[in-house]
């Protein structure tokens, strides 16, 4: 049997079908063959305004700490808009329907006590919910058409099955048709070149697409298919036990954190191999470090969970969590070194982030091992909304290039190629000031290639021609401020070194 939700938005189909209808058509619109354009704002706002008007129907009033998820969602859209990154890209759209999902479930049910493993439990459940009601918008919209008191719907309802079978009979008669006879086959040549099929049918799936996401995903909300107890099922474990590996944890990172300070923090050299530097030592072992640091987050969060109460326990949790906060700290201590020798890239940007990320996570750990109440999934959520959005939101791309050419003596050819193929979009500013002479004469220096000066302007003209033919579409539903930069610098830059053409691999 239906729940009592899910039977309204049946009888209210066409409300609730059309709305979903219409954000089929916006969905389309916004998203179709476009990964960050401009309309990505568009489409936040509107799967935000269609999300109120479907709580407003059922009689939900908003609650005040869905706004805060909602003002996430459209920064993450603007965000959008300074990027080409597929990182970002990625991440943006993942963070919007999760900052999306947290907000309705927030709406639906009392989550204020839910802890790290029941929030996640009913995201995936959601998830699930919804991909199982994938026919529920066709099954209802079936049944709402075909009410015996509505002839009307019922003449509706034949039209709609009898056009979908003509459209399957003509996908084998056209064709026969158009073989058939040389006219006819001129004849709608004339007419379909002015239509394009794929396009229709891109545009056509990702309407429906829209159409069954929105409708699925609220049937999903309305079926409250969430477990509603309260009551703990799995028993606690002993904490002797707990107190027992994590005390021996606790002194090998004792030791280690130690040795860190020593040897990495102050400097000493003592007891390190002759053939190994101080540099060299500093730079190994940072991934270890990283998954180490996230090992012991997900240690303390399952031993709070699975063992009865400790003052012990805690202390000892405690004491690991302070000795990551050195793990953390040595590892972007050994970043830090090497990126002075090496300078910047987006992965040791990322990792940089992630860790000041997880050190911001660990705190709220800390607390959460002598608060029981504090919410720390939502602290959590805070943690990496807040730091996410900032992070998407400041461009690291274009400080990475600024960075990289700020800090070197001479560009190389190889350094060129670099920027060009890792950040296309972000590095035209940068290559554009530079002096096709001067990156030739560093190459002279290098042992494996020689470039004239005559092969880099080349190089750079076929540089700025792609960027220039690859962002002529950044209008309108595409535009992107990164893109549409880069299109003007290279159009600036094709006008001013015209001279530049004959030295091109494109130049016949």
């Amino acid at each position: 049997m239906e729940k009592p939700l899910i039977n309204k938005m049946k009888a209210n189909y066409g409300y609730f079908g059309g709305l979903s209808i219409i954000y089929g058509l916006i969905f389309a619109f916004c998203i179709y063959k476009n990964t960050h354009g401009v309309t990505f704002i568009i489409y936040a706002a509107a799967t935000i305004v269609f999300g109120l008007l479907f709580l407003k129907k059922i009689d939900f009033k908003l609650q005040k700490k869905s706004k805060r998820y909602f003002i996430g969602m459209m920064l993450l859209s603007v965000a959008m808009l300074f990027t080409t990154e597929f990182f970002f890209i990625v991440c943006n759209w993942i963070g919007m329907m999760l900052l999306f999902s947290v907000a309705m479930i927030h709406q639906f049910y009392n989550d204020g006590k839910w802890n790290f493993p029941a929030y996640f439990q009913r995201l995936f459940i959601l998830l699930g919910t919804s991909i199982g009601l994938f026919f529920y918008p066709f099954r209802h919209g079936a049944q709402y058409l075909t009410v015996k008191d509505s002839s009307k719907k019922r003449t509706i309802y034949a039209v709609l099955i009898g056009f979908l079978v003509a459209l399957g009979l003509l996908t084998i008669i056209l064709p026969l048709l158009l073989s058939s006879d040389m006219v006819f086959a001129n004849f709608f040549g004339d007419i379909l070149k002015y239509i394009n099929i794929p396009t229709i049918i891109g545009v056509g799936f990702t309407i429906v697409l829209g159409f069954i996401a929105c409708y699925s995903f609220f049937s999903s909300l309305c079926s409250y298919n969430f477990p509603v107890e309260t009551e703990r099922k799995m028993k606690y474990y002993s904490s002797v036990i707990g107190i027992t590996f994590t005390s021996v944890l606790a002194f090998i990172y004792m030791l280690y954190c130690g040795i860190q300070i020593l040897y990495l923090f102050l400097g000493l050299d003592k007891g390190l191999s002759a053939s190994v530097t101080y540099s060299e030592y500093a730079r190994s072992g940072f991934w270890e470090l990283l998954f180490v640091s996230i090992i012991n987050f997900f240690l303390v969060l399952i031993c709070m969970y699975i063992f009865t109460e400790s003052k012990v326990l805690k202390g000892v949790l405690a004491f690991i969590s302070g000795c990551t906060y050195i793990m953390l700290i040595s590892a972007a201590y050994r970043m830090l070194i090497y990126i002075g020798q090496y300078d910047l890239t987006f992965l040791r940007v990322l990792v940089l982030w992630f860790l000041l990320v997880l050190a911001l996570i660990m705190a709220g750990v800390i607390i959460s091992i002598f608060r029981k109440t504090f919410p720390l999934f939502r602290y959590v959520m805070m943690i990496v909304a807040v730091c996410y959005i900032s992070f998407a939101l400041s461009r690291p791309n274009y400080w990475i290039v600024q960075y990289n050419v700020s800090h070197a003596e001479q560009m190389s050819y190889g350094d060129i190629l670099y920027l060009m193929n890792n950040f296309p979009e972000d590095a035209a500013s940068a290559i554009a000031r530079m002096d096709p002479k001067e990156i030739s004469e560093a190459e002279e220096i290098s042992k494996y290639y020689q470039y004239t000066d005559d092969e880099v302007k080349g190089r750079l003209y076929d540089y700025f021609l792609d960027l220039s033919e690859n962002n002529n579409d950044v209008y309108f539903r595409k535009a992107n401020y990164v893109r549409i930069r880069a299109k003007l610098i290279a159009d600036n830059y094709l006008e001013e070194h015209k001279d530049y053409k004959k030295h091109s691999n494109n130049y016949y």
